[in-house]
């Protein structure tokens, strides 16, 4: 194929005066210097006024020692500047100057900077009249290898632009010299961290002082656990970079599969990961350490345990709050940073929340420390019990929570503790009224599931100062309050003037200073499905807990008469006997297709649907996403092009599929089915013909013949139907796919020729014809190729 370049000499020379003029783009109190270094009879002296460093100082120097002819200094210069400003349009001035002030001392490297820096390409091969020109008939392989093209491309493109993805990775592979500019922009690029030699250009990079530091390129985050760990070994300072850190403890993270917030197992064993590596941070991460360390405890509360050693390790990592002690903070000012409560770690540990305030976590730690010191008689029990910790937490904050966690536990007399706290701090003692639920609770129960037996119902309550408990049980008629109330289930019900289904009076003689942990078991509730609300009532107060025993969850399909619902049980088993309510509906599973039709709607989008029980007895709030009734003509066209010849007949082929989301339906359902068949000649011609009575099958191909005219241009060919949509009352509405050819583009145009690759054996031919197919010899041909 020939490939023609032409270079328009008033053209070039109006663009190299646009390259070589300045532009003035500079802010207007820059104008001055620019009227002061032109007049000045000193013009080094004026250029001592610019800051070093700056565009403006590159500029005016590199200018100075041009119009003075200081070549050396001015290469100096200019190799300072692009190793500063890579990418300056101001030095392409300069150097734009120099090539056309060089010209009468070296026309040949100024001509040669001209192309590369214009683009131009001078292919064509000068004709000589009456005779044959010597051209090679056999391309030579050695002039496309890949080491050619690779060499050329780095040489000639500082940003590797003309690399692909793969390609980049081979030159990481193949250690490939790059100078500093060219390895940057191959790091920027990059996107895969699994490239053998990645570490040691990541570290030759990292080492320069134009390395902006880890965290600089995607590449960098993106870098496996153990390639992060041999890259520290290699820049010891690596590991005191926040972009590294956070790295890294991102990546300590569990797989998507997993959810910690509900996977226990999980979640301890990604907190073990992270503290086993925040332990070794430095105290300018002393946030990350505490968020770490405040994660676990709370999570081992939960599980009623509480690490006092762990604890402490908290409490020494300073920072400001009402219960610190001011003098450990004063003695740590220049050893290690506070930390902050409110940092916002989420970067570096997914599904993290700011802490905000973590008195509640400290005290509940200090009462359940002291009590079970107290317990199991460790040490004196008394004010002695605050020694360890009044290094590090206010004595007067203390003091009262240690008398509160004795006191409450009954250790001695509670008159005996009353001396560290004020009479007014112990009668509100005595007087508050306890009805809590611990944390150790479980969030969730299960019930029973054919062989399987359901979750024991029970869980603990703390109390205090109830001699008298009321327990009642409410059953709540799920169904109901999701159909009327469209919200999930809460506590905050009315229970004004209903009857509970069953009540129970406990009593318990501790006096008003004791805190006792009961375990309340409801086995009535074991193993039924269903939601009640137990309020628990004793001394003026009241607390309520919701009891949920089990949840269903609904997966989703299209299919041809709407959305497909499967309601599936807590073990992921399909509850064949399931209902699902949608706006007022009560819609049943579909025996045919073993699921429940959710049918189109007019207005797409997520709804809340209700999952319940054949007897309305159970039932689960939950989201799916309805479909409209959008069916989609997915047809593929095909002809031979060879077979469009002029006066001669071509076979068309279709192959058609009907989609109503995801489901296929069959190609008759499609009515008043027709294909439409334009040609356009390169006169303007247009001819059409219509096909009816058209026999679509699912997966079979419909062929028609069509006659092709002179100078065919365009061939347009189109299927269209009709299909009756029943969520619009069985409208019909129109659906069509289509598809366009453009031919003979040659007759458009002055070419009297065009190239042709053709394949004979395991050789590639190329065959230059004329516009009647007649070969064309000793014509020159410019190639332009892509190494994948």
């Amino acid at each position: 194929m020939n490939k023609r370049t032409s270079f328009h000499l008033p053209a070039a020379f109006a663009l190299l005066t646009s390259l070589l003029l300045p532009v003035c783009s500079w802010a207007e109190n820059e104008i001055g210097f620019i009227e002061k270094f032109a007049l000045a009879p000193d013009r080094a002296k004026v250029l001592g006024e610019l800051v070093p460093g700056t565009e403006d100082w590159y500029f005016f120097h590199a200018l100075h020692y041009q119009n003075t002819r200081d070549a050396a200094k001015l290469t100096d210069l200019l190799k300072q500047w692009k190793k500063r400003f890579p990418d300056s349009d101001r030095r392409q001035i300069i150097e734009n100057r120099e090539a056309m002030l060089g010209y009468d001392a070296n026309p040949k490297k100024t001509l040669a900077f001209l192309r590369e820096r214009l683009g131009l390409e001078f292919n064509h091969q000068q004709e000589v009249r009456d005779q044959k020109p010597d051209l090679p008939s056999v391309l030579d392989p050695k002039s496309i290898a890949r080491e050619i093209f690779e060499r050329d491309s780095i040489d000639n493109n500082q940003g590797l632009g003309s690399f692909s993805e793969e390609a980049l990775e081979a030159l990481v592979k193949n250690k490939v010299a790059l100078d500093e500019h060219r390895r940057r922009a191959l790091l920027g690029r990059l996107k895969r961290p699994d490239v053998p030699g990645l570490l040691e250009l990541i570290a030759a990079d990292l080492k320069t002082k134009e390395s902006r530091g880890f965290g600089e390129f995607n590449i960098h985050r993106a870098l496996l656990p153990e390639q992060l760990d041999a890259l520290a070994k290699q820049l010891p300072g690596l590991p005191t970079q926040q972009p590294f850190v956070f790295a890294k403890l991102h990546k300590l993270a569990p797989s998507a599969d997993v959810d910690v917030e509900f996977d226990a197992a999980e979640r301890e064993a990604w907190l073990v990961r992270l503290w086993a590596y925040a332990k070794t941070l430095s105290p300018t991460f002393n946030s990350v350490k505490a968020h770490v360390l405040y994660m676990r405890l709370d999570h081992d509360r939960k599980k009623g345990v509480y690490d006092a050693a762990r604890f402490l390790e908290y409490l020494k990592l300073p920072r400001s709050s009402n219960h610190v002690n001011p003098k450990w903070l004063e003695a740590q000012r220049d050893r290690q940073p506070q930390w902050d409560v409110n940092a916002n770690l989420a970067e570096a540990l997914p599904q993290h929340r700011p802490i905000g305030d973590d008195e509640a976590l400290v005290r509940d730690y200090f009462l359940n420390i002291f009590q079970r010191a107290a317990a199991q008689n460790l040490g004196d029990i008394g004010p002695g019990m605050m020694v360890p910790y009044t290094d590090y937490v206010r004595s007067t904050w203390l003091k009262p929570v240690l008398a509160e966690a004795l006191i409450t536990s009954a250790q001695g007399n509670p008159e005996q503790w009353a001396s560290l706290i004020t009479p007014g701090e112990f009668q509100r003692l005595k007087d508050r009224v306890d009805i809590e639920f611990p944390s150790t609770n479980a969030p969730t129960f299960k019930p029973a599931s054919g062989a399987q037996a359901g979750d024991d119902v029970q869980f603990d309550v703390t109390v205090k100062n109830t001699p008298k408990l009321i327990v009642k049980i409410y059953e709540v008629n799920a169904l109901n309050f999701f159909l009327t109330q469209h919200r999930q289930l809460n506590t905050d019900l009315n229970l004004d003037g209903l009857v509970a289904n069953s009540e129970q009076t406990h009593t318990f003689d501790t006096g008003p200073f004791k805190r006792t942990r009961q375990t309340f078991k409801f086995p009535a509730l074991t193993g039924k499905r269903g939601a009640w609300i137990v309020e628990f009532i004793g001394g003026g107060r009241s607390s309520r807990a919701l009891v949920r025993n089990g949840q269903w969850q609904v997966l989703q399909a299209t299919g041809p008469s709407g959305d497909l619902l499967t309601v599936l049980d807590e073990n992921g088993e399909q509850v064949k006997d399931a209902v699902v309510w949608l706006d007022g509906r009560k819609l049943t599973r579909d025996e045919k297709l073993g699921r429940i039709v959710v049918p189109f709607t007019a207005q797409p989008g997520m709804k809340q649907v209700v999952l319940a029980d054949a007897e309305g007895t159970f039932a689960t709030l939950a989201q799916f996403e309805h479909h409209a009734e959008n069916y989609v003509l997915d047809a593929q066209f095909h002809i031979e092009r060879e077979q469009l010849l002029a006066r001669h007949e071509a076979t068309l082929a279709v192959r058609t599929a009907l989609m109503l989301g995801e489901a296929h339906l069959d190609p008759a359902l499609l009515t008043e089915p027709k294909l439409t068949v334009t040609s356009t000649t390169h006169d303007g011609i247009s001819t059409t013909h219509e096909f009816k009575d058209l026999k679509l099958t699912a997966g079979g191909v419909l062929t028609h013949d069509i006659s092709v005219p002179e100078r065919l241009g365009q061939l347009t060919v189109t299927l269209t139907g009709k299909v009756d949509v029943l969520s619009a009352g069985g409208q019909k509405r129109d659906i069509s796919a289509s598809h366009h050819w453009t031919l003979n583009g040659i007759e458009k145009t002055d070419a009297t020729n065009d190239g042709h690759l053709s394949k004979f054996g395991g050789n590639y031919v190329f065959e230059l014809l004329g516009r009647n197919g007649e070969p064309l010899a000793d014509q020159q041909a410019v190639f332009t190729f892509k190494h994948r």
